[in-house]
């Protein structure tokens, strides 16, 4: 007689209590904690204490999972929050912006750099891109200019912060260091390397009037 099969676990996670965005959330904390390398979908179904096909009724694959996690740290960054202040120029948009970037790759060091190497034409970063677009241009921006000052503080605020993450983040690493070198990868160099690189785009653009009102 064949032995009898033990009975199939039960997904002990209650029906309807898991959806995209708790998927989402609880791969950065894997990531976090655990590495980039070390997310795979059994993993994830593992740490959220479910099965594996029940995880892929919400993301399609380890790719969608990645879409997901981009779009959990897009709407973190809730760039509608920091771009929404009807007397703001264009350089306060972007000071404020790049604040809450900084501020983003802090929380999520290692999940971070998921977004901030994202190809630019890919979703959801596409659109998330064109709503700073278009929040520079209802701040006076040309539409030429505003893809102008994106891309070129962009490059620097996400080269800056990708090397800090990293930095700070590996093992025996002291964020903050209170050596000269240490200096260079400190908030305030980051902060006064955002208003150099404003101040100086500011003398190229060719539609806009000079934008007295920032603080920078």
């Amino acid at each position: 007689m064949a032995p009898r099969q033990a009975p199939r676990a039960r997904d002990p996670r209650p029906r309807g209590s898991l959806d995209r965005r708790t998927v989402a959330a609880t791969a950065i904390d894997v990531i976090e904690e655990h590495g980039i390398d070390s997310l795979t979908m059994r993993a994830l179904a593992s740490e959220l204490d479910c099965g594996t096909m029940t995880l892929y009724s919400h993301v399609r694959n380890r790719d969608d999972l990645i879409v997901a996690i981009l779009e959990r740290l897009i709407e973190e960054l809730d760039v509608v929050a920091h771009t929404s202040h009807a007397d703001d120029g264009w350089r306060d948009v972007l000071v404020r912006l790049f604040g809450a970037y900084r501020e983003l790759a802090e929380r999520h060091p290692h999940a971070f750099e998921l977004l901030a190497l994202a190809p630019y034409d890919a979703e959801p970063v596409a659109s998330h891109l064109e709503s700073v677009l278009a929040s520079l241009e209802r701040a006076g921006l040309s539409p030429d200019d505003a893809r102008r000052v994106l891309g070129i503080s962009d490059a620097f605020a996400t080269g800056f912060l990708v090397v800090r993450a990293r930095t700070t983040t590996r093992p025996g690493a002291v964020a903050g260091a209170s050596t000269p070198l240490g200096d260079l990868r400190s908030v305030g160099m980051y902060e006064r390397g955002i208003e150099a690189i404003l101040a100086g785009i500011e003398g190229t653009l060719t539609g806009v009037t000079t934008d007295h009102r920032s603080s920078i």
